[in-house]
């Protein structure tokens, strides 16, 4: 192997690793809800089940779902406890550094709360920068497997095999 090759097929190999490696660090965002009386607490974690410690969390009151009433971190552990006034409705929303994001809804009714999760996420991955599509992967992929090619060719020809 040419002493020209071998920096090029680290950079080519690195490259690659550096692609191939992306998806797999992204996780999405999980997370779980109860109440106890009028304390309202929680565990955000990755889908992966790595507990989410320091994200951001925002409660908002259904009565004014524009504004936060409360915007907190979650302990190392990933969990979280907020006060709520019995027979209110509020939204939870925790944020990761990555861009992930969940939202859910719960109402503390008295003694029993009633948790849902929020269907309407985050707009379109597209928009919001998150992820590389498949289709774009690939198609690095494939490129990047032109470059060997292109260059054993062009040293057949001069070698005139």
């Amino acid at each position: 192997m040419n002493a020209l090759m071998r920096p090029l097929l680290a950079l080519l190999l690195g490259m690659a690793a550096s692609m191939a490696s992306a998806p797999a660090l992204a996780h999405g965002l999980l997370m779980k809800l109860d109440s106890q009386g009028q304390t309202i607490s929680g565990e955000v974690y990755f889908s992966n089940g790595q507990r989410a410690g320091g994200v951001w969390v925002e409660l908002f009151d259904d009565a004014s779902p524009d504004v936060a009433i409360q915007t907190f971190q979650t302990a190392p552990d990933g969990s979280f406890s907020v006060d709520g006034v019995p027979g209110h409705a509020y939204r939870v929303r925790a944020s990761g550094e990555e861009g992930h994001e969940i939202i859910m809804t719960i109402a503390l009714a008295g003694e029993t709360a009633q948790g849902t999760m929020v269907e309407d996420g985050p707009p379109d991955q597209a928009e919001s920068g998150e992820g590389v599509p498949a289709w774009a992967v690939l198609g690095g992929f494939l490129l990047l497997s032109l470059i060997p090619l292109y260059w054993l060719r062009r040293r057949d020809a001069a070698t005139g095999s």
